[in-house]
């Protein structure tokens, strides 16, 4: 990795080196207040997504409110005989 790949291309290295870059210092660590609100922005985690990406979770999802509604009508059937 020594190499240098504009040792050939003398018209390119002669622009490249017109050009100086001065890189300003910027705070390696945010500020409590920044690190505060990235908290407040960052996405909340879905707690249904393992459950959807899943082919049986899919499915456990359209059959928990369907068996769900058949054994509350089952319990008011037991009650009211």
């Amino acid at each position: 990795m020594n190499q240098d790949p504009f040792k050939k291309e003398q018209q390119l290295s002669r622009k490249l080196d017109e050009y100086h870059i001065e890189v300003p210092d910027f705070p390696i660590k945010p500020s409590r207040w920044g690190r505060f609100v990235h908290f407040l922005a960052s996405p909340a985690k879905d707690p249904i997504e393992p459950l959807i990406s899943a082919a049986d979770g899919f499915m456990l999802i359209k059959a928990v409110p369907i068996i769900g509604t058949a054994v509350i009508a089952i319990i008011q059937a037991l009650i009211l005989l």
